[in-house]
């Protein structure tokens, strides 16, 4: 089985020796870059000037210390992006506005440069490289197709490995890609969970890729055992979960051939699991909440930022000989009422108990 190939490009990133990447050098190296963008988001932003008024950055050596660095929410994205970017609007060269999970408020708006948006090409070029190479036609049906969308980015990463996209209208049907598939001669595909499912109903469809598809990224939703597991026997095809969000310029981490969570973009991101009551970072293997603090993003950092998901932490080594911890699936939304949580379960649109979910 091949080494997930995030780590040279992690190693590089970083500046280590591929022998020295190991949970100790890069957990020390996130905190000095972390260290570096308060200072900075400090600095620039008004928002942040208040928020993490009186810290001491600079004593911020073990990962225990992260619980002294407040949180922000979807909420502080809503109300005061703004005030969290920081430089000015002229050097933002894309804006993408979301509406902000269960609130009726105002919408989140996300800041990124043009050094942002080349990061996140550099990301999908190494992310797509695990499951295809030179040759391969990836059929892409996530949206975005506008300039800097996630089916542009795609589209343009693609190249960087020999691979080339192929696009079809955003209102596709099954005929036609059965026809796209048979026409482009399609190796991979990129879709969603939903998207699979109408395709796995369509007979055509499932016959052409079946003789074709041998690999799929699967993005934007949760990848359930049974579709990897009808994927696999109508298709023959091997599916790859990909975790990421908006917030973290779409992409955020990819399984490798293992298929034992997701190999993350450690030197762009801090990736925490937290009490979802509190502000303390949980042990590798622990159930909690998703936080995520950008690392030497410059318009508008993220500084533990709750992203909402239920998740654990896989600690390494990993079976494809990576030594780094991955992110485990992820199990559910939180959704915080006063002093008690409950995970909302996306693929059945219910809520449950967080006691409901064991942490072993």
């Amino acid at each position: 089985m091949r080494r997930s190939l995030l780590d040279p490009w992690l190693a590089a990133k970083m500046g280590l020796p591929l022998d020295r990447l190991c949970p100790e050098t890069v957990a020390a190296w996130q905190l000095a870059a972390l260290r570096r963008t308060l200072a900075h988001a400090a600095t620039h932003s008004p928002f942040y000037r208040n928020h993490l008024a009186g810290m001491d950055f600079d004593g911020l050596r073990a990962s225990a210390d992260l619980a002294a660095v407040p949180l922000t929410t979807a909420r502080d994205l809503a109300g005061q992006g703004q005030r969290m970017l920081c430089l000015s609007q002229d050097q933002v060269a894309r804006v993408v506005t979301l509406a902000t999970s269960g609130t009726s408020g105002p919408a989140k708006r996300l800041f990124f440069t043009q050094e942002d948006l080349a990061a996140t090409l550099d990301f999908f070029s190494q992310g797509m490289a695990t499951l295809c190479g030179p040759g391969d036609a990836v059929l892409v049906l996530l949206p975005g197709r506008r300039p800097d969308g996630v089916a542009d980015l795609l589209a343009r990463a693609l190249p960087r490995i020999g691979a080339r996209a192929v696009l079809p209208p955003e209102n596709w049907d099954p005929d036609l890609l059965t026809g796209l598939l048979v026409s482009e001669n399609v190796t991979r595909l990129v879709a969603a969970p939903s998207q699979v499912r109408i395709l796995l109903g369509h007979g055509a469809f499932s016959g052409a890729a079946r003789e074709r598809v041998r690999a799929a990224l699967i993005s934007a939703e949760p990848l359930g055992p049974d579709l990897r597991r009808a994927m696999a026997r109508d298709w023959d095809c091997e599916a790859f979960d990909h975790w990421g969000m908006t917030e973290t310029g779409y992409g955020g981490g990819v399984e490798c051939a293992a298929h034992d969570g997701y190999h993350l973009r450690e030197a762009e991101f801090l990736v925490e699991i937290v009490d979802p009551l509190g502000t303390t970072p949980l042990p590798p293997g622990e159930q909690g909440e998703v936080v995520v603090s950008t690392l030497g993003r410059r318009g508008l950092p993220l500084v533990r930022y709750r992203t909402g998901d239920a998740a654990r932490m896989l600690p390494g080594p990993c079976a494809c000989g990576s030594p780094l911890r991955r992110l485990g699936p992820v199990a559910g939304r939180i959704e915080i009422t006063g002093t008690t949580y409950r995970l909302v379960q996306p693929d059945k649109g219910r809520a449950q108990p967080c006691s409901s979910f064991s942490n072993s």
